[in-house]
């Protein structure tokens, strides 16, 4: 059952293992640190051991609190997929997309500029027709603008490591594209479904963005241009134009508001859960097919056929 013909373990298995295994470690350092954090506040009369909240600085320490575990998620995310990779697969970290950046900073950047340009056509669609307003034009930086600049680079590592290069290259076994690309990127549309303001379109944009992304893998056998594209994609989107990113508020350099939340500036999710989003996405296409028109990957050439194998319902 958790092998395939062949003697492999099957991807299904591989893909739920692995998922399981990063949310079991979170889920135990979450309540570690909370119990710790929670001792502290409580001894140093911080938390009200009542009603349970917290004092004013008490709640400046859980925000603290909150932001690093942010970071632990995300490292958490990098270590486990890249950990099943080298001693559960037993391959290389370049066949799962992770070649070196020596040798593909070009692609890097591209995905950088190319998540820039992305988002800020969006911005720029939905601030022209009247679906948000920038309260002020003066630059506001904060501490938030360092941190979650470092923070959004740590996303897009490793939503990037998980999503395309652990999953799809799990799931080369297949020998089928479209099971590699609509599974990878229902996962990671999935994984967003705790977000505030998630919703049928804002699904439909995650897992368009993954398959766009699923794409650029497809197409030149690395993830980097796809790591490069979330970065900035996401924190120009929330800590420069000052939108929610996938549901989370972020304090942006410029302040923009919504007066009333619509299908085009994507509401209480964001922008990714509007129609300038989707509209963008499919624009991408283009743009990576012809980035890559001369360039010619095989991106099953290492894999034997198998049947996938998924172990749960809904991931057939």
């Amino acid at each position: 059952m958790f092998k395939s013909k062949n003697g492999k373990i099957s991807p299904g298995w591989l893909i739920v293992g692995v998922t399981v295994a990063f949310f079991v470690v979170i889920g135990i350092l979450s309540a570690v640190i909370g119990i710790i954090v929670g001792a502290i506040l409580l001894q140093n009369g911080e938390l009200d051991p009542s009603t349970l909240e917290f004092s004013e600085s008490g709640n400046k320490v859980m925000s603290n609190i909150n932001l690093i575990g942010m970071f632990l998620q995300e490292i958490v995310l990098i270590i486990i997929p890249i950990l099943a990779w080298k001693y559960i697969k037993k391959r290389t970290l370049s066949n799962m997309g992770l070649s070196s950046l020596k040798d593909h900073s070009k692609e890097l950047l591209v995905g950088l500029l190319f998540g820039i340009v992305s988002i800020s056509v969006v911005f720029a669609a939905i601030v022209l027709s009247g679906n948000a307003v920038i309260e002020s034009w003066t630059p506001h930086f904060s501490l938030d603008t360092i941190l979650y600049l470092l923070l959004f680079i740590m996303v897009g590592l490793a939503e990037e490591i998980y999503g395309r290069g652990f999953i799809m290259s799990a799931l080369r076994q297949t020998k089928n594209v479209p099971v590699v690309v609509i599974v990878s990127s229902c996962i990671f549309a999935f994984l967003h479904s705790s977000n505030s303001g998630i919703g049928a379109l804002p699904y439909i944009n995650l897992t368009l963005v993954g398959a766009l992304f699923a794409y650029m893998y497809l197409k030149s056998g690395n993830i980097w241009m796809s790591i490069g594209y979330h970065i900035t994609w996401n924190y120009f989107q929330g800590n420069v134009f000052g939108f929610k990113v996938s549901g989370l508020a972020t304090e942006g350099i410029l302040t923009t508001t919504y007066e009333s939340n619509t299908i085009l500036n994507g509401g209480a999710f964001g922008p990714e859960g509007g129609l300038f989003v989707t509209a963008i996405l499919l624009l991408g296409f283009l743009f990576v097919n012809r980035f890559y028109k001369d360039k010619s990957f095989d991106f099953f050439s290492t894999e034997d056929e198998v049947k996938v194998e998924f172990p749960v319902q809904g991931m057939e």
